[in-house]
């Protein structure tokens, strides 16, 4: 219900201001113009994960307001006319998913920018686009619309039931380097609009043309890593060792329960590739010199060096080294050699095969609860029974 109200206000809302703000200012073809660039921005998106797209409206917003003196009807009047029919665009173009990620977080940050950028200029003596103070407060209201966009994302993002706040704010402050190219281009546009003209906009586009290139091929790249990482971690469930869907499901609870614990976005990266490929070791056991005589540590041990082969997940396979270790000893407080993404990682493990064992989820829980004197890390326990309770997993 909440969702379908959100949804009709954007449709609505910015039609009514975008058909009043037409009539009464522009009745001629400049703020068709501005519709239609507006709705551009939404057609040339830019990958930055594989799940998640950035539009140039924030782009095509700071370039208006820069060339007109920051005037708020002339930036939001045309966004408003295409907010509706853009996010009819994206959701054809990248489905229901994008778009709902994409808005209201985009065309609120535009709104904020706006704002920011109008009332940044009040104290400046000049309107002219290439003037320094200009140009600080355009890159000053840019960060203030950026963060309104990830702070919204965070808020209203649909992944916020299954995602801590904090991890959904994280990744989309990934987005930065787009927005910085997007404004950096905005801004030479700016300063070279005045002497060459309409040559000015090629000469601007050209930066963004050549990241936007790099940045698809980096998203190809990054997927196929990715995609390799996963079918890596698949191969024990292949083989009938685990359960189909054991490492992908685990790995998704052991990053969420980071997130709720605080971890960085970098850690969270090296745990959840740790968790994908934490059985990986168990291909072992189809050597016949293995036998039955084995522990869960040689699985990790296994596992470990299979992934220290590659020089690049080193740090990987340290938490996967130490999955299987007791996060405390008699007389300890905490081992600080067991990492809390190797307890994550085995915290999240044996919650999930225990529930693919036929357990309900209070169930799988209390063996945790049970083993937290020396086993399990109350802390970490906690932080994923918060992460299931928000997914509704003990709900009757």
């Amino acid at each position: 219900m909440r969702s379908r109200v959100i949804s009709v206000i954007l449709v609505v809302v910015p039609l009514i201001v975008g058909g009043a703000t037409a009539v009464a200012w522009w009745p001629g073809i400049v703020f068709p113009a501005l519709v239609v660039a507006y709705l551009a921005a939404y057609v040339v998106t830019t990958p930055t994960a594989p799940d998640r797209r950035v539009s140039l409206s924030m782009g095509v917003a700071g370039a208006i307001a820069l060339m007109s003196g920051g005037s708020l009807v002339v930036v939001l009047g045309p966004a408003a006319i295409a907010l509706p029919l853009g996010r009819l665009i994206v959701h054809v173009r990248h489905g229901p998913r994008v778009a709902r990620d994409m808005f209201p977080a985009e065309p609120i940050g535009v709104l904020v920018f706006a704002l920011a950028f109008a009332g940044g200029l009040l104290p400046v003596s000049s309107t002219s686009p290439a003037h320094p103070g200009v140009l600080t407060v355009f890159g000053l209201a840019a960060i203030l619309g950026f963060a309104a966009t990830v702070f919204v994302r965070s808020l209203l993002s649909e992944q916020r039931r299954v995602l801590a706040r904090r991890l959904i704010a994280l990744r989309t402050l990934e987005d930065w380097p787009v927005n910085t190219i997007v404004y950096s281009s905005v801004a030479l546009l700016a300063v070279t609009a005045e002497p060459m003209g309409w040559w000015a906009v090629p000469l601007a586009g050209l930066p963004y043309l050549f990241s936007y290139v790099s940045l698809h091929r980096l998203q190809g790249t990054r997927r196929t890593y990715d995609q390799t990482i996963r079918a890596l971690g698949a191969i024990p469930e292949a083989s009938g060792q685990v359960v189909s869907g054991h490492s992908a499901r685990t790995a998704e609870l052991a990053v969420a329960a980071g997130a709720e614990i605080g971890l960085g976005a970098s850690e969270l990266g090296r745990l959840e590739y740790a968790a994908l490929l934490h059985d990986i070791g168990r291909i072992a056991l189809a050597n016949p010199t293995v036998g039955s005589d084995y522990s869960f540590s040689d699985v990790a041990g296994w596992s470990a060096a299979i992934i220290g082969e590659a020089k690049y997940l080193e740090k990987v396979a340290a938490i996967v080294a130490r999955q299987h270790a007791p996060y405390r000893r008699e007389g300890q407080v905490r081992d600080q050699n067991v990492t809390r993404s190797s307890q994550l990682i085995r915290i999240a493990a044996r919650y999930d095969s225990d529930v693919a064992e036929g357990a309900a989820p209070m169930e799988a829980m209390e063996v945790l609860h049970q083993g937290a004197a020396y086993d399990y890390d109350p802390e970490l326990v906690m932080a994923l029974r918060r992460v299931l309770e928000r997914r509704g997993a003990f709900a009757a």
